[in-house]
């Protein structure tokens, strides 16, 4: 009988899809300490800081999903996530057949999805897509040319174990972004 690949946890699998950072999940931890009765999707949504679509997409739909592989195209997965919602999703589609892009490049320019969530959704979905993404090259062109420069300068190069979003200008601040602070 063939070993059934290890679940994870809801917000270890939040965290990989850049929909939660390692500070509000320590957090949510921490108030699951106090409120053992509420389950970590309860207080993320409580705290407003990932809707209910997508603590039920990624609670029951990702581990099917994640097994098995997807069998629609990408932009379903990232509406049944509420990540983008229908209006998005067609205005990407047209934009798509007019600037022959692809889908999850078009909704990063967009800004409606982080850079992070399509890389992440695109290793774990597509990837033989992940492999063709012009973003995926070029970061991986950026992270050669940084290590020639090192190997130039003497400098030891050492492989990175995680790639860091590129450092962006603070976009307007929400008063709900920063409502778990203090």
């Amino acid at each position: 009988m063939p070993a059934q690949p290890k679940t994870r946890p809801l917000g270890e699998v939040l965290q990989r899809a850049g929909l939660l950072s390692s500070a509000q999940l320590e957090v949510v931890l921490q108030d699951q300490k106090w409120q053992p009765d509420l389950r970590i999707g309860d207080i993320l949504e409580l705290r407003g800081w990932v809707k209910r679509d997508a603590i039920e997409f990624f609670a029951e739909q990702w581990p099917q999903l994640a097994r098995g592989g997807r069998d629609r195209p990408i932009g379903y997965y990232f509406q049944q996530a509420g990540l983008l919602d229908a209006q998005q999703v067609e205005t990407l589609l047209q934009e798509q057949a007019q600037a022959g892009l692809r889908i999850g490049a078009l909704a990063v320019l967009r800004g409606w999805l982080s850079q992070e969530t399509l890389d992440w959704f695109l290793r774990s979905l597509a990837p033989e897509e992940s492999a063709s993404s012009a973003f995926m090259k070029r970061k991986q062109a950026n992270q050669g040319d940084h290590r020639l420069s090192q190997a130039a300068q003497g400098q030891p190069t050492q492989p990175k174990t995680v790639a860091d979003p590129p450092a962006e200008a603070p976009a307007e601040t929400k008063p709900d972004d920063v409502s778990w602070v203090g």
